[in-house]
């Protein structure tokens, strides 16, 4: 055991001062820097689902819930954002993998064992060791560095897609909730008509036809309430399954569609996509892992060396012997020319993916933006001039109805309902729209938070 542990000793000082020969150290890594860990709200695990709700739900804030508590709960809770952070994490295990240098290789030879004239032979340990060149290693960890970047920036697209669906979800769930406060107002109107048209009639300036028509126009105006429930119901499972929590019960919500939406410039926001969107980053990041990839290609024929040697103890001669071995392999068939070839066109794909990303950007942006434009003048058309007519018109007519006034009978306090029902249910989902307008565009200008500043003002984007 005593000269097993010495050949080893002496294998190991062997090796080491070959490769210091060779201008390398066997445990050395070319490292140029290593990115830190996405730092992004981790996600609640997905095991045991039941007591995960129960505390969520205890968890949840006292009073009516803001779209910050909803996001938040949304970050803690979605499966896909978890999903991006592991794959962030999943890129960066590759960064550590590809600047590991080759494990040496120890092992015990024996040369001319039983042979007649010496039994015990030649005995010994061998070490080889593969001497990685040209920078391999550094260049493979610099493109997989810069696929750590991408992995990263496409975290953040996750996180603010995220974000949008949430945000548009809770925006449908305040337009359901005022369609339904609406829809019970022209209920109770309906009510108030029909009692109006039995008092007309039963006064004798009222005809049967009149109360007839305001019973059916009641019985409607149940049914869409019915209709606004239904939807209202829908909305907050909706916004629920956005959230991540399926068993969120409905709670009040803190918002308003009245509230002042974020004043937009097309040139401010067009230039804030493509310089902050985290999508154009990635493409670049991958423009950078495609470049560096190639140069790793490039220098693969120019062979690594292996070098392997060790002590041999010649039993005859009771004298320790060394055996040394340098080899490379000939780059004679294999050049790597596939990789490379693999390689060129990535970094062209890649190339053209950026402008490809940014054309897609634009033309969302372009359609949110003429969403925007549009549902702003009609949500200004309805507040200034269409509601506060219908709603005169209605009044006077009704007035002039009680009073028995020739010229207004119930065809035209009907007409003037039904004018006044549509142009609010309009002038809700013309809100609605605006507000979903706002949220594709905070979403693609990815915007933190949904606020009234004008875009040129806002922080960089998270990285």
């Amino acid at each position: 055991m005593g000269l097993l542990r010495r050949l080893a000793k002496q294998t190991c000082g062997l090796a080491a001062v070959s490769l210091s020969l060779a201008g390398c150290h066997p445990w050395s890594t070319s490292v140029i820097y290593a990115p830190q860990p996405l730092q992004l709200p981790q996600p609640k695990s997905v095991l045991h689902h039941e007591s995960a709700i129960a505390t969520e739900k205890k968890s949840l804030p006292a009073g009516p819930l803001t779209l910050q508590d909803l996001e938040r709960l949304a970050e803690q809770n979605r499966p896909d954002l978890a999903a991006a952070y592991a794959q962030a994490e999943a890129a960066r295990g590759l960064f550590i993998q590809e600047g590991l240098y080759p494990n040496p290789m120890l092992a015990y030879q024996g040369q001319e064992i039983n042979n007649p004239e010496n039994r015990l032979g030649f005995q010994g340990m061998m070490a080889s060791q593969e001497i990685v060149t040209a920078g391999k290693l550094r260049l493979a960890q610099t493109a997989a560095a810069h696929g750590v970047t991408a992995a990263n920036w496409q975290a953040v697209t996750q996180r603010f897609n995220v974000l949008t669906r949430v945000r548009l979800a809770f925006f449908e769930t305040l337009t359901a909730q005022r369609e339904l406060e609406t829809t019970q107002q022209i209920v109770k109107l309906s009510q108030e008509l029909l009692e109006a048209a039995r008092t007309a009639e039963r006064a004798g300036i009222g005809a049967r036809p009149d109360v007839l028509r305001a019973e059916v126009e009641l019985n409607q105006s149940q049914i869409r309430l019915a209709v606004a429930e239904q939807r209202a119901e829908a909305a907050w499972k909706l916004l629920a399954l956005a959230v991540g929590m399926p068993d969120l019960p409905p709670q009040p919500l803190a918002g308003s569609l009245d509230d002042a939406v974020p004043q937009y410039d097309w040139q401010a926001i067009s230039l804030a996509a493509l310089i902050r969107s985290s999508e154009v980053q990635a493409a670049q990041a991958g423009v950078l892992q495609s470049e560096w990839a190639l140069r790793r290609a490039l220098v693969e024929p120019i062979p690594n060396v292996m070098v392997q040697g060790g002590p041999m103890y010649s039993f005859p001669d009771q004298a320790t012997e060394a055996n040394l071995q340098v080899g490379v392999n000939l780059p004679v068939f294999n050049k790597n020319q596939g990789n490379i070839l693999t390689a060129q066109a990535q970094l062209a794909a890649a190339q053209q993916q950026v402008r490809n990303v940014e054309l897609r950007l634009l033309e969302r942006l372009t359609q949110a933006f003429q969403a925007y434009q549009a549902s702003q003048r009609q949500v200004e058309l309805y507040q200034k001039d269409i509601l506060p007519r219908a709603a005169e018109s209605l009044r006077l007519v009704q007035i002039g109805y009680k009073a028995g006034d020739a010229k207004f009978d119930y065809t035209s306090v009907l007409q003037a309902q039904q004018i006044l029902i549509q142009a609010r249910l309009a002038a809700i989902q013309a809100q609605g729209d605006l507000w979903r307008a706002v949220v594709e565009i905070a979403g693609t200008v990815q915007e933190e938070e949904l606020n009234p500043a004008p875009p040129a003002a806002l922080p960089p984007a998270a990285k």
